[in-house]
């Protein structure tokens, strides 16, 4: 089974959360890192230095010669020289994409320190031969330069940073300008000394030019400090501007010991020395945290971040993102899992189809927002109305699936999913909204139903279908006839895809009289399809299919166009002048085209628009009534009269007959065929016609077969009549001799 696929319901506002956590602890940007100085240590650093240089028992060490002795001495170079060659090892090997050039600078500045650092400590008193003798102010000469390059290295790094340096070139540039630097400073130090003023007298200490020098160096790693610190805020991205301040404060404290020293062996040559070594390691700690640590950080993030991409990619490809229950892919594999535990403890498995009724509705005038809070709504009350074995999953749009697992039978099956519609049935607060919902439901019980996910679920799915059309919020089970009336179903529709290219569709004609005059005053058009294996199918047949699939639209433009043609090829005849009726379906109104497509059936037929009369039923009237209104009032201008068919069963409404244009009412055969026998028959018919007469309407009556119906609809007032009495239907070719007939017979 997939990972991440367990049962639980998780809201997408949770999902959000742990992506927001995911953003906030695995950006693949480093920690912001803090600017502020080391205050305390700096404090006590100038703290020492003061005692030292101050107080009694500091004074007293001043002139004792034996605190810094050589190997004590060398050990704190050769410790520093170490940490600034780390210096330039890190900035120089440890490259990153978009490491500031500063770095670089830096790390070659002090790659020729650390060189230079070697020559003073070869050249301290007491150690052996380095080509020349060891003296104090041989130590010295090298001692400043190292200082200089170490405090203009870092002046140049603070007064701008520079872009990362992507030529190879210009870092080599650079090393060999550091190893160049490097050899020459070693040539005047061992081979032109007297270039140099004195810096040092034994027994007397440093030489105004020492501590000129000294100050200088002061002051240029004040100004390095300031920039660092200036623009700590601006760069801290970069690199550590504050640890690189430090450095030079506790340089500047360095230096200021080399100013007080009388010999080289003293108690401030010591702390200089220290301080030195704790400046490098400043400098080290930033390079460090640029070069390594960041980068590093940097990539452990990116491979936490990739991770947490791989289980939200996993877990979105068999979870849906709106509800976060399992999808149609991880049901397929949940319902595998039930059917071998099935066959193992010989239980049944369940696939639940569970459709919202009416959901569209709801998702256009609400808004979509809302719709999408629905189905969160139902997917938690479906999850928590059902056992821990059983699995919830979302097949998509309004649509779920439920896999009921080790049930002892079939008979069990029913009041689960019963207490699930019960559960839905139940008021949901959305935003202040209150919305009450319904769902039909089809199940499919393996194994009698099918073998696989894809069988049972196709069972299911025509079980639920057939729960909507008896009336929706409700469940059925599947049976074999479901099957049978499916694939007739499949079968009508793509017969009817090829029927009316290869015309097989006909109009059969059936006639509309006048009760008072005998009269006929129009034809019912009345669609037939001619089928070449099955023959003649009833219209009961293909008319729902056709609705259900759409084909209706085309099929209905067709039956507009033929009716109005046969209607005027009537008159050309001189037949007398008829009104043509044709039904239209609920789908064929909705569509923007068709008052297009009655002026262009009206124009072509040459038939005038008063001759054409649309027959609508009560349930197309109810579903957006000012949308209906609109329409009907764009029919009525055209000209084309309007009549409701089916009148009475179902829809009827007062208010409907006052707002809309109609001009004819049809009563319903279901009310006509025992009007004489039934009272209750007679009264709505007699209701019917009053209404219709009060309202300047005329009546149809359908489905008249006897001599008794006709004349008691006579005594109730109905204006005409249509049924069997006077004609069947029958194909255009035959209504001219009939027509002949029927008025031999009036005469």
């Amino acid at each position: 089974m997939p990972s991440g696929a367990g049962r639980p319901f998780v809201t997408r506002s949770a999902v959000g959360t742990a992506a927001a956590n995911v953003n906030e602890a695995g950006s693949s940007q480093p920690r912001e890192r803090s600017h502020a100085l080391p205050y305390h240590l700096l404090i006590a650093l100038v703290s020492i230095l003061l005692i030292v240089w101050l107080w009694p028992i500091g004074v007293m060490l001043h002139h004792r010669d034996t605190l810094f002795p050589v190997s004590l001495h060398t050990l704190t170079e050769f410790g520093a020289i170490a940490v600034a060659l780390l210096v330039f090892a890190v900035a120089w090997f440890a490259q990153s994409p978009g490491q500031p050039g500063n770095v670089v600078l830096i790390g070659c500045g002090f790659l020729a320190v650390g060189l230079i650092d070697l020559g003073h400590t070869m050249s301290y008193k007491g150690m052996p031969v380095f080509v020349t003798p060891a003296d104090p102010e041989k130590a010295i000469h090298f001692w400043l330069v190292a200082r200089y390059v170490a405090a203009f290295t870092l002046l140049a790094a603070a007064l701008r940073e520079r872009p990362p340096i992507t030529s190879a070139w210009r870092r080599r540039a650079m090393l060999l300008a550091a190893f160049g630097g490097s050899a020459l400073v070693y040539w005047v130090n061992l081979d032109r000394a007297h270039w140099w003023p004195r810096t040092f007298i034994d027994g007397q200490g440093l030489t105004p030019f020492k501590v000129v020098a000294e100050y200088g160096l002061i002051v240029v790693s004040g100004i390095a400090a300031w920039g660092f610190y200036r623009h700590g805020g601006a760069r801290g991205g970069s690199y550590s501007n504050a640890d690189l301040c430090t450095a030079c404060l506790i340089t500047i404290l360095s230096e200021l010991c080399f100013t007080l020293y009388a010999n080289v062996n003293s108690v401030f040559s010591l702390l200089g020395h220290l301080y030195k070594i704790g400046a490098y390691a400043y400098i080290f700690r930033a390079i460090f945290v640029t070069s390594v640590r960041d980068p590093y950080q940097r990539l452990s993030v990116e491979v936490q971040e990739r991770r947490e991409a791989e289980r939200r990619v996993e877990f979105l490809a068999y979870h849906d993102v709106l509800t976060q229950l399992p999808n149609r892919a991880l049901a397929r594999d949940r319902l595998v899992q039930a059917i071998a535990d099935a066959r193992r403890h010989h239980t049944v498995v369940a696939l639940v189809f569970l459709d919202l009724d009416n959901f569209k509705t709801i998702n256009d005038s609400l808004g979509h927002a809302r719709g999408d809070a629905l189905l969160q709504a139902v997917a938690r009350s479906l999850v928590e109305n059902v056992r821990e074995s059983d699995t919830v999953c979302r097949q998509g749009g309004d649509e779920f699936l439920l896999i009921l697992k080790g049930l002892p039978d079939v008979e069990a099956v029913g009041p689960i999913v019963s207490k699930l519609l019960e559960a839905l049935s139940a008021p949901i607060d959305l935003d202040g909204v209150s919305l009450t919902t319904s769902a039909s439901a089809g199940v499919a019980v393996w194994p009698s139903d099918g073998q696989d996910f894809d069988a049972l679920l196709q069972c299911a799915d025509t079980a639920m279908y057939r729960a909507k059309e008896e009336g929706r919020n409700g469940h059925r089970f599947f049976d074999e006839n479901m099957n049978r009336e499916s694939l007739e179903r499949l079968t009508i529709r793509q017969g009817l895809r090829k029927a009316l290219d290869a015309g097989e569709f006909l109009l059969h004609y059936q006639p509309q009289v006048d009760l008072a005059s005998g009269e006929v005053v129009g034809f019912e058009a009345l669609l037939r399809w001619m089928h070449p294996q099955w023959g003649l199918v009833s219209p009961a047949r293909f008319v729902p299919v056709a609705e259900e699939s759409g084909l209706i639209v085309p099929i209905g433009s067709w039956v507009i166009h033929e009716a109005c043609r046969q209607a005027a090829a009537w008159e050309r005849m001189g037949l007398p002048p008829v009104v043509m009726a044709v039904n239209l379906s609920a789908v064929q109104f909705k569509r923007g085209d068709l008052e297009a497509v009655l002026g262009a059936a009206l124009t072509e037929a040459g038939l005038p628009a008063e001759r054409l009369e649309l027959e609508l039923t009560e349930s197309l009237l109810v579903d957006d009534p000012q949308l209906v209104r609109t329409r009907l009032l764009s029919l009525h201008a055209m000209g084309v009269k309007l009549a409701i068919d089916d009148f009475g069963t179902g829809y009827s409404s007062l208010s409907y007959l006052k707002r809309f244009p109609v001009d004819r009412l049809k009563i319903d055969r279901s009310f006509v065929s025992d009007v004489v026998s039934d009272p209750d028959d007679d009264a709505i018919v007699r209701a019917i016609i009053q209404l219709a007469a009060s309202l300047g309407l005329r009546t149809t009556a359908e489905g008249v077969e006897t001599e008794a119906t006709r004349e008691h609809l006579q005594r109730l007032g109905c204006d005409e009549l249509q049924g069997y009495l006077v004609a069947r239907p029958m194909p255009a070719e035959d209504v001219p001799d009939w027509l002949q007939r029927h008025v031999a017979r009036r005469a």
